[in-house]
């Protein structure tokens, strides 16, 4: 059987990824493609990111007569994620406030919120709090907000202040915070306030957004304006977008307009990116479109997806049946099995076995070998073995090892080792050393010994020094040393 094509697209991670709204920051477009193709190098790559961020001077330019802002600590370039809902306590606290901040000072309040010793709970308070501060008096409740310890509670304090203020003064709020915040604090601040100041008039907030920087600081604004305006008037968001002279980001951007106008309503949406299929941001257009609409409603995304021409079809196809794999596997690989030969079926098939194995690997790996013979079989086959290994190593392992001695399990226990080399180096060697063929067995022992050197190469000689192997066996291994 034939291993994956180098450089054909991972449709898998790339449907699995845009289940939710894409939201890229444009100038990172490709990189986070190559990143998604192995979706736990992007993890990694994502942790990396989000805690090596340093809070610095950039992070809040001082202006003339103010002091200088808190410095040293680390800051989430991202709206923070709540591990978990908000308390009852919190939620009465808040409504509390609600009913009660006509009748009591900001000041009482902030008291109140020093007494909260949950987190949580605590930020949901303030939060609340510094937005009708904001609307009240922006610039004490601005620097209430700075007090705090530079991180998650100052940033949604801080943005909180100015969401409410610019409920009021979007323009005073806009300038203040262009004039004064930078890095991805104001990137944060400024998203804030353009989803506020979009609610309201899209049109004057997307002229203030327009004039932002390019990169983190623009793109949590942009797509604030984005999702505001598409709720109204999505061509005229497009047209907005259409405005934008760099590439990158007229693509990333159109892409969330797809997403969002899908959710609204998918035929007008296909509709319109009918019409945006020959230029350059086409194909951003297709995977956002299909990203959302295959999760709300695969068989009519279907239907679009076949009329669509084979250039845009084919990655199209791939998207949409890993994210119906994931959900309903035996309805997607019925509407497979009437793809005509060609690249439609050759992409998504494989991205069937992917999707599928990652929940029901023995059913991927059964769907796969009753395929009739052919490449995207043959394709097909590795991916769902590849895809176990990659999530349930020792279930594959064992699974390997029941099938009957032949030229499939010598396959199997081939592709099953590269990956368990990674993990369980030992355990790898072993299932190498039950290959019967005697090429694919020398092949695969040097491959996953190579791994575990490179890894631990004191274990890996131990393990060697008492192996026992034939010499010219032995010999193969000694060149990987060199």
């Amino acid at each position: 059987m034939k291993p994956v094509q180098p450089g054909r697209a991972d449709a898998f991670s790339r449907g699995f990824c845009k289940v939710q709204k894409p939201r890229f920051c444009f100038y990172h477009s490709t990189l986070m493609k190559d990143l998604m193709k192995q979706p736990l190098l992007m993890l990694g790559a994502g942790l990396l990111i989000g805690g090596g961020i340093v809070h610095s001077g950039w992070l809040v330019i001082r202006p003339p007569g103010q002091p200088a802002p808190l410095t040293g600590t680390v800051v989430n370039t991202h709206s923070s994620k709540r591990s978990r809902e908000p308390s009852a306590a919190s939620r009465a606290r808040v409504e509390g406030l609600k009913k009660e901040f006509s009748q009591i000072s900001p000041q009482t309040a902030w008291a109140q919120a020093e007494t909260i010793s949950n987190f949580t709970d605590r930020l949901d308070f303030i939060t609340s709090l510094m937005r009708e501060w904001g609307k009240r008096n922006p610039q004490e409740a601005i620097e209430k907000a700075r007090s705090l310890p530079v991180g998650t509670l100052q940033k949604e304090a801080l943005g909180a202040a100015c969401a409410g203020w610019a409920a009021l003064h979007p323009e005073q709020a806009a300038d203040w915070a262009k004039t004064n915040l930078s890095g991805p604090l104001g990137g944060v601040v400024y998203g804030m306030i353009a989803k506020e100041w979009a609610s309201t008039t899209p049109e004057n907030a997307a002229e203030w957004v327009s004039s932002l920087p390019l990169g983190v600081q623009s793109e949590t604004a942009i797509t604030a304006v984005i999702d505001a305006w598409t709720n109204r008037d999505p061509q005229a968001a497009a047209a907005w977008i259409d405005s934008f002279t760099d590439a990158d980001r007229k693509s990333s951007s159109f892409a969330t307009l797809a997403a969002d106008w899908c959710a609204a309503s998918p035929q007008s949406a296909a509709k319109w990116a009918d019409t945006r299929l020959g230029k350059p941001e086409g194909a951003q257009i297709v995977d956002a479109l299909i990203g959302a609409w295959g999760d709300q409603d695969p068989i009519a995304a279907s239907l679009w997806v076949m009329a669509l021409d084979e250039v845009h079809q084919t990655d199209a196809a791939a998207t949409l049946i890993s994210l119906w794999g994931a959900n309903q596997p035996e309805a997607a690989a019925e509407w497979a099995s009437r793809f005509p030969g060609g690249e439609t079926r050759s992409s998504a098939i494989p991205a069937l076995a992917r999707a599928w194995a990652a929940s029901e690997p023995v059913k991927a790996v059964e769907w796969s070998l009753s395929l009739a013979d052919s490449e995207e079989k043959s394709e097909a086959v590795d991916e769902s073995i590849r895809t176990w290994a990659t999530l349930a190593p020792s279930e594959l392992g064992t699974w390997v090892e029941k099938q009957e001695p032949g030229p499939q399990a010598d396959h199997f226990k081939s592709l099953a080792a590269g990956v368990l080399a990674e993990q369980e180096p030992e355990r790898a060697i072993q299932l190498t050393m039950r290959i019967s063929n005697p090429e694919i067995r020398n092949d695969s022992l040097v491959h996953a010994w190579r791994i575990w050197f490179h890894d631990d190469a004191e274990a890996a000689d131990a393990w060697l020094n008492k192996a026992g192997l034939a010499p010219d066996v032995a010999a193969l291994m000694l060149k990987v040393r060199k």
